[in-house]
């Protein structure tokens, strides 16, 4: 749901002046988003124990719709489930809105997510210069892997093994199902 206001800039971000709800920015206008739900919640979890644990030491990893600044004008500010950016491109532990693009960025699709708004997510984060997006379908029990510069939707099974990350192979219902 749209909230009819001025649009949003990146000045606005910088000086802080910014919603104080759940919210996306899309192309300056703010996106109000749904709470979600306790599944999502674990599979954030589960993830991020996974990532911490298997990556230590190579970056650093968050979850709970954290931000991230696609572009600046019009302004475009995406809310991820989890991310994980490397120490070669976030020399120091982010602090505020990431504005720079991390290696993965995992999404749980929610059941109010429609195909064409995880499309144009997606479509983004790839533009920006994301290497994996990686989309989890919790009533499909099916994740979606797309890759910066390919074409092809790689798709798996929850039970599948397949590598998340250069050397980093997992199989999702071992890191989502108990």
């Amino acid at each position: 749901m749209k909230v009819p206001e001025k649009l949003i800039t990146y000045e606005d971000y910088l000086s802080g002046n910014l919603p104080e709800s759940s919210y996306e920015i899309v192309d300056g206008e703010v996106v109000q988003m749904a709470p979600t739900s306790f599944e999502h919640g674990e599979y954030e979890g589960g993830l991020y124990s996974l990532l911490k644990k298997s990556l230590k030491g190579k970056g650093y990893v968050a979850v709970g719709e954290i931000g991230i600044v696609i572009k600046r004008e019009p302004l475009t500010i995406r809310a991820l489930d989890v991310v994980y950016i490397s120490k070669e491109r976030a020399k120091l532990k982010p602090k505020g809105l990431l504005e720079v693009p991390p290696e993965l960025v995992i999404e749980i699709v929610s059941p109010s997510n429609t195909y064409t708004e995880l499309e144009r997510k997606v479509s983004e984060l790839l533009d920006f210069g994301v290497d994996r997006v990686l989309l989890i379908d919790p009533q499909l029990k099916k994740a979606f892997l797309h890759k910066k510069g390919s074409k092809v939707v790689e798709v798996y099974n929850f039970d599948e093994e397949f590598e998340l990350l250069e050397g980093l192979k997992i199989k999702l219902s071992e890191v989502l199902e108990e």
